[in-house]
């Protein structure tokens, strides 16, 4: 028997790439994130007219398991319809790893959702050239500046919005329960190795 050793992706972390993204978001001080975070906190129309967040108003955005929802605004997984209240806890952000495509043995990609919601009533800002946009509109291009082509530190690619690497790379106004809230949402693609696994097998 001759033994032989194979290299293998190896997918530990991955599930922490949410969590590294709004890492990201919580520590990127450029002018399109600190207004993205804006539009996403407050919930009247001027809200680019508003303060900057502090970065604990930031943290205290996040979800990490607490039983009452409708205090946060980033999640880590979808909505489930219970969590969706009233009034403007409904504007909110969700990313999550939504599946991936293994493209070779040492190399896949990974595809992640964000999900991007608002009470009707709140649907429109103004922007910073003074004109009315619709909210998850405004928060899914911000989030497209500061996001493509971003390295958040694990595997070896970038997060990226391009459809070559995913016939799922696309943006769409699919979230709606025709009563007081809407959504869009949006994907993006991370090319992903990590080759430090190696398996020993015998022929036989």
């Amino acid at each position: 028997m001759n033994n032989t050793n194979k290299t293998v992706n190896t997918f530990a972390g991955v599930e922490e790439i949410p969590a590294r993204v709004f890492s990201y978001l919580l520590t990127n001080n450029s002018e399109e994130c600190e207004n993205f975070w804006k539009v996403l906190y407050y919930p009247t129309a001027d809200a680019l007219q508003k303060d900057k967040l502090t970065l604990k108003q930031k943290r205290d955005l996040i979800w990490r398991g607490q039983p009452n929802e409708s205090d946060y605004k980033l999640f880590n997984k979808p909505v489930i319809s219970d969590s969706m209240v009233t009034g403007d806890n409904m504007i909110q952000m969700r990313m999550f790893r939504y599946g991936d495509n293994p493209v070779q043995q040492i190399k896949a990609n990974l595809l992640f959702e964000f999900e991007l919601y608002t009470n009707d009533k709140l649907s429109n800002i103004i922007n910073e050239n003074d004109m009315f946009v619709e909210r998850t509109d405004y928060l899914e291009n911000r989030l497209k500046d500061i996001l493509n082509g971003t390295d958040i530190g694990l595997g070896y690619g970038y997060l990226s919005y391009n459809r070559e690497l995913s016939t799922y790379s696309k943006s769409t106004m699919s979230i709606n329960n025709s009563k007081s809230y809407y959504g869009r949402t949006f994907m993006m693609v991370l090319e992903y190795m990590n080759v430090s696994k190696d398996i020993g097998c015998e022929e036989f």
